[in-house]
């Protein structure tokens, strides 16, 4: 019997490991267990109603919720103070597990979708960012590398209704695989229809700690761009502190020194980025960039007439 239980754990152990190399097989998982069913079914999804109505001045998409208060909570208060309307989007809804989805129990992944949700609401109101300005896609927290063609659909309607003057998006820096997978669909949609006014934070990467106060971006081979550092004023970092504390799941509030920098995207080079800096291995992200890239052949460029500010506003 031993020796039946011993056999039987090995092969639930290659099974465990053929299915971890294996994307597609993971994305085929969650859809049977009722996790993510694009589009109709995505687990933690949130658009509030009414959301066209009118343009939107500043457009962030966030990987997770609290990457928006690691890396973006001073500018996003300063053009709140301006007056300025802010739509917030979460890619994923951060329900993730060591960044395995797809093994999360169905109520634990929905209990987990509810509270950062929650949290997320909670942290923005304190700049005056309101719940129907808060959206979450539902992608899975550690997963969005299987979703990137419903990510760019998503992006690409999100852009073209609510006609932002300024989007912002995390930048490629290996960080974590959602942060780059984010930022690689954000530029790419942005590239192809013809949207100019891209900017991307830094937050965290193999050689600059989360928590980091003096934050700077990573070089990159494929174009030198000119970083903006966010002077944090002492009310600032005290406003900073409060947002993260509302992320109480994620014991974030500790990071409450961590830098702001900001910098217009290239958005012509996030291949080349991608392939540089992120952790998934090249032959593994090989075949997903390839599938993607033929879907993006399709897509029509669009003029858009982006409002400039100064970076004060």
């Amino acid at each position: 019997m031993q020796f039946v239980m011993k056999k039987i754990n090995t092969l639930i152990l290659i099974v465990l490991q053929f299915i971890k190399g294996n994307e597609t097989l993971k994305k085929k998982i969650e859809y049977v267990r009722g996790l993510y069913r694009y589009p109709r079914k995505m687990m933690g999804s949130e658009f509030p109603k009414r959301y066209f109505n009118e343009d939107t001045d500043v457009l962030v998409f966030a990987a997770h919720p609290d990457d928006d208060v690691l890396g973006l909570s001073t500018t996003l208060y300063r053009h709140s103070l301006n007056g300025r309307r802010i739509k917030v989007i979460f890619v994923t809804n951060g329900s993730g597990r060591d960044g395995e989805s797809w093994t999360i129990g169905v109520s634990e992944s929905k209990k987990k979708s509810k509270i950062r949700y929650r949290e997320a609401v909670e942290a923005l109101s304190l700049i005056n960012i309101s719940k129907e300005n808060i959206f979450c896609f539902g992608y899975p927290d550690g997963g969005t590398q299987r979703y990137l063609k419903n990510m760019a659909k998503d992006i690409k309607m999100l852009i073209e209704k609510l006609n932002p003057g300024r989007i912002y998006v995390h930048c490629i820096e290996g960080g974590h695989v959602d942060h780059d997978m984010t930022s690689f669909v954000v530029k790419t949609i942005c590239n192809k229809i013809g949207y100019t006014n891209l900017f991307e934070w830094t937050e965290y990467n193999p050689i600059q700690s989360l928590g980091a106060q003096n934050v700077t971006f990573l070089p990159t081979q494929s174009t030198v761009l000119k970083e903006i550092k966010i002077e944090i004023s002492e009310e600032e970092r005290i406003l900073k502190r409060k947002m993260l504390a509302c992320h109480q799941s994620q014991d974030v509030e500790q990071f409450f020194l961590q830098g702001e920098a900001i910098r217009q995207a290239n958005t012509s080079q996030s291949e080349i980025e991608l392939f540089e800096h992120c952790q998934l291995p090249k032959n593994k992200l090989q075949p997903i960039l390839k599938d993607f890239n033929k879907s993006m052949k399709r897509l029509q460029k669009k003029s858009f007439k982006t409002k400039k500010y100064c970076l004060s506003d």
